[in-house]
């Protein structure tokens, strides 16, 4: 037991960096991903309190990698794919079916009805969709309202 604990601690002291910090595994959520990238600059409340579109997340996150944000390719995946699923806009008149089902978080029958329903009648506002097409989380809505328009 022992040498077991012996072998766990010469692992440990392992992984620390030259500075003496534990070394950061590699983050494997998008969720993840986004708190341990974005917060080495800043808190994540500045991200969740800008919602933008998706080119502009992507230009934000380019940005972010010029000025020297530290995360392998795959973790700056999952930052873009955080983002997009959590604080992108969303015009739900115009936008693709893919969008409306990472945005809303809605399955791909409801994506689908979002579609056909405004092909013949836009949507007003988040009212009308809601009364409109069965499926859609209204706590998901409602957690989103700020970043969906109907133009």
């Amino acid at each position: 037991m022992a040498v077991l604990l012996g072998s766990g601690l010469f692992l440990a002291s392992f992984e620390m960096l030259a500075t003496g910090q534990p070394v950061a595994k590699e983050a494997t959520s998008p969720e993840t991903a986004a708190t341990k990238v974005c917060s080495g600059c800043h808190t994540m409340q500045i991200v969740m309190d800008t919602p933008k579109d998706y080119d502009a997340w992507h230009d934000t996150v380019q940005s972010m990698i010029d000025r020297g944000a530290q995360g392998t390719p795959d973790e700056f995946d999952l930052v873009m794919q955080f983002l997009f699923q959590n604080m992108t806009t969303v015009d739900v008149n115009h936008a693709d079916a893919e969008t409306l089902m990472a945005v809303l978080h809605a399955s791909q029958a409801t994506a689908g009805a979002i579609v056909a329903r405004r092909t013949s009648r836009p949507f007003k506002d988040l009212a009308d969709l809601e009364s409109s097409v069965p499926g859609l989380d209204r706590a998901t809505l409602d957690a989103k309202k700020r970043m969906i328009f109907f133009q």
